[in-house]
């Protein structure tokens, strides 16, 4: 599961704050919670202390309290994985978040086109994030560890009804459904047909009329079915 924080002390900037993230995550597979915060405080800290990946969106003046760039600096004492994104009233504090050195993805101006920058900067968080998921299998008493964003494609083997995970460095064949995989996986990822998954950021080119995916790395799979082929081009082209 992935964690907003938003801290704001203005309860119309945390509600639209909100809604923008519930728009984003809306067009995505994704289990999150968000944690609404008006001041800094002892449930805050409990969730900054919480592991687990973390989306955090920070106002910068917060009166009377801790500013989005003391709670960053608080964050960043044990967890430089999670990503920070500012935002304030004054565009002028950008060089005072700069110099704390808190490797912020974004800084927002509450006031320059606000909604449409902190959705882009939402989905560009949850891509950071997902390309650091790890997906954990086990087979013939081996572990294997896959990063989500080192697979090309997935295919099953209707012989010995296995998948197997081709990725940019190896091959790996597991006891799993296919289907089980795909609910797995975000939203780079197409059933291009029953027995194949694709990661689309992989694709080279595809040969529409012979049905043959393409991927960068020399790779090809032809598990492109005729009743997926539609939407599957809308869905690529829409990339």
């Amino acid at each position: 599961m992935i964690k907003f924080v938003v801290y704001d002390d203005e309860e119309v900037f945390r509600s639209n704050i909100v809604s923008c993230i519930n728009k984003v995550i809306d067009n995505n597979k994704i289990d999150y919670k968000i944690e609404e915060f008006s001041k800094y405080n002892s449930r805050m800290q409990k969730v900054i202390d919480e592991d687990c990946p973390k989306i955090y969106i920070l106002d910068i003046e917060i009166p009377n309290g801790l500013s989005g760039i003391d709670v960053a600096r608080k964050i960043r004492v044990d967890d430089w994985n999670s990503i920070i994104i500012l935002v304030t009233s004054h565009v002028d504090m950008g060089y005072d978040a700069l110099k704390a050195q808190i490797m912020l993805l974004d800084f927002i101006s509450k006031y320059n086109d606000c909604n449409r920058n902190i959705e882009k900067t939402v989905k560009k968080a949850l891509l950071k994030i997902d390309n650091k998921k790890v997906l954990i299998f086990e087979s013939n008493d081996i572990t294997y560890k896959v990063y989500t964003d080192d697979i090309v494609y997935i295919v099953k083997d209707t012989i010995d009804r296995k998948c197997i995970i081709k990725t940019v460095y190896n091959e790996i064949s597991i006891n799993e459904n296919i289907s089980t995989l795909f609910d797995m996986l975000d939203n780079r990822f197409f059933m291009t047909h029953r027995s194949c998954i694709v990661n689309t950021e992989k694709i080279d080119r595809i040969d529409w009329r012979n049905n043959i995916v393409y991927f960068k790395n020399g790779f090809n799979t032809d598990y492109l079915s005729r009743d997926r082929k539609k939407e599957f081009k809308a869905y690529v082209r829409g990339c």
